[in-house]
């Protein structure tokens, strides 16, 4: 699975040319600041960087003329200094100007960025799915068509493009800000300055955006940020943080292609703590089959960044890897003999994504303020990168409506298994997250039954209520149940909002046991 990843996903690779070392400079700030930027409304907006020791630093956020907000720092004995702005209005297009002050007008260093907008940050990380450009998804025409509704919505691409061959703490990792213009595609985007981000954007980042824009009724803008590597999570992981985890700490000092801990050294730890609303995680899929060190993995993860920005409660959105089989180009069942069908059969009841879907799910219930997003009907049976994205940013945006901005009214949650009730021949399975109710799209599928010895037989299952009632005709007296326990399985249960439920197992797997094998 990982040698899948890494040869189709390095297509995907848009990363600009490495950051030079912050130099010795009058005054230096990290490229996250710049023109075109957004800041995060509602909160302390921490603003660092260095400048000659002993200097006083201001900074001053201006509305034309009109003083806004304002702040200052001293800098320390090695230069480095932090403001941290009072919560700023929503709205721009505002001007900051940041001053080292001398003795005299000659030896006052000053920054000034133009066309700062105020409004909801987010920060986007994963690999390739995640980095699955809009003008390459299945959406593209809608986005297009739409485009000019969205004029407050601004993207910053952000990050080394060698992250894996980074071993000490970065302070800078390039990133430029600006609104969405629709260009060709281009991976690689080696300029000094942007005006704006092609339509090579996250196309999931780009769909979260446009979603929550109209919820916040098109007027506030919203920014995200987007950090990615073709990379396993525990690359994500500050090695503090891992080496207090028992099952991580084996990890540490490993280099590519677990490359433990060096994207954030490289690309996290330079952005922390730009301020932000909240962070959203797509990966997975470089970690297929270790269920167990991915559980343990996005459970540091999440520690590890809110220790980063200092906010136990950041709001973490996590998305479910979508369904899918193997990637053979070009290739449908259609075209395969019973031989070709039965090996993939197999494949598809073993497969590596499986672990990683119940390490999400279980992390969603365990860990406060994480969200689970499921995209298991949104995957491609022979395609690792499914065009279909849309969906995905606009669950995200309901997850963010819940989670971050309190708004209890929306069905954000899909159907997930809350109790698990054996009685005679069937098991009856509860849900949270069933909104208006439980539905299923054609006929309910991909339900299964275990004997008393541990072999999975197929089972009929049926819609009660906030339950599903399943037996399985061949097993009298079930010793399990499970729904979705496939690479690319059928997926007929969902709610009346259209989220689909999680893949699900009773009783629980051991996802240690699963890595490791038998």
């Amino acid at each position: 699975m990982r040698l899948i990843v890494l040869s189709l996903a390095l297509a995907l690779i848009r990363w600009i040319t490495p950051p030079i070392a912050a130099a010795a400079e009058p005054l230096w700030l990290p490229s996250i600041f710049s023109e075109h930027m957004v800041l995060q409304r509602e909160m302390p907006v921490p603003i660092w960087g260095r400048t000659v020791p002993g200097k006083t630093v201001t900074a001053t956020v201006y509305e034309g003329d009109k003083k806004l907000a304002g702040g200052e720092g001293v800098a320390a004995a090695d230069g480095r200094w932090r403001i941290d702005l009072p919560a700023i209005p929503a709205g721009g297009r505002y001007s900051i100007v940041v001053e080292a002050k001398g003795a005299s007008e000659a030896e006052t260093s000053r920054r000034l960025y133009s066309n700062v907008l105020v409004g909801e940050v987010w920060l986007f990380c994963g690999q390739s799915n995640m980095m699955h450009p809009l003008n390459a998804c299945a959406e593209r025409d809608d986005a297009m068509a739409r485009a000019a509704e969205f004029p407050l919505i601004r993207i910053a691409q952000v990050g080394r493009r060698d992250p894996q061959e980074t071993t000490a703490t970065q302070e800078e990792t390039l990133g430029y800000w600006g609104p969405v213009k629709w260009e060709e595609a281009s991976y690689h985007v080696p300029r000094s300055s942007v005006t704006d981000i092609p339509g090579s954007c996250s196309a999931i980042g780009y769909f979260f955006a446009r979603s929550l824009s109209e919820r916040l009724g098109g007027k506030v803008p919203v920014a995200v940020i987007e950090v990615a590597a073709i990379l396993p999570v525990q690359s994500w992981v500050d090695e503090a943080t891992l080496r207090g985890v028992p099952e991580l700490a084996p990890l540490a000092g490993k280099p590519y292609p677990d490359a433990t801990c060096r994207a954030f050294a490289a690309n996290v730890a330079p952005l922390a703590p730009y301020a932000c609303r909240g962070v959203m995680y797509y990966q997975g899929e470089m970690n297929g089959g270790a269920g167990s060190t991915y559980y343990h993995g996005l459970k540091a993860l999440i520690a590890s960044w809110r220790q980063a920005w200092n906010n136990p409660e950041l709001p973490f959105l996590v998305v479910q890897l979508p369904g899918f089989l193997r990637h053979e180009a070009g290739k449908t069942a259609l075209d395969m003999d019973a031989a070709s069908l039965a090996k993939y059969d197999g494949e598809n009841r073993r497969h590596g994504f499986t672990p990683i879907r119940e390490a999400q799910l279980r992390v969603s219930r365990e860990v406060p303020r994480v969200g689970l997003v499921v995209s298991l009907d949104q995957g491609e049976q022979f395609d690792i990168h499914p065009a279909r994205k849309r969906a995905v940013g606009e669950r995200l945006a309901l997850q963010a409506a819940r989670l971050a901005y309190g708004k209890n009214d929306v069905v954000a949650e899909s159907p997930v298994p809350r109790t698990f009730d054996q009685g005679g021949d069937g098991f009856t399975v509860r849900f949270d997250g069933v909104g208006g109710g439980l539905v299923a799209k054609g006929e309910l599928a991909g339900f299964e039954v275990a004997d008393a010895s541990g072999e999975w037989h197929p089972a009929t299952a049926r819609i009660e209520g906030d339950a599903v009632v399943v037996h399985g005709p061949d097993v009298p007296k079930p010793a399990g149940v499970r729904y979705a326990w496939q690479g690319f399985p059928p997926v007929t249960l969902f709610n009346e909002a259209g989220l689909p439920a999680s893949p699900f197992c009773h009783p629980a797997v051991d996802l240690k046991r699963m890595q490791d094998g038998p």
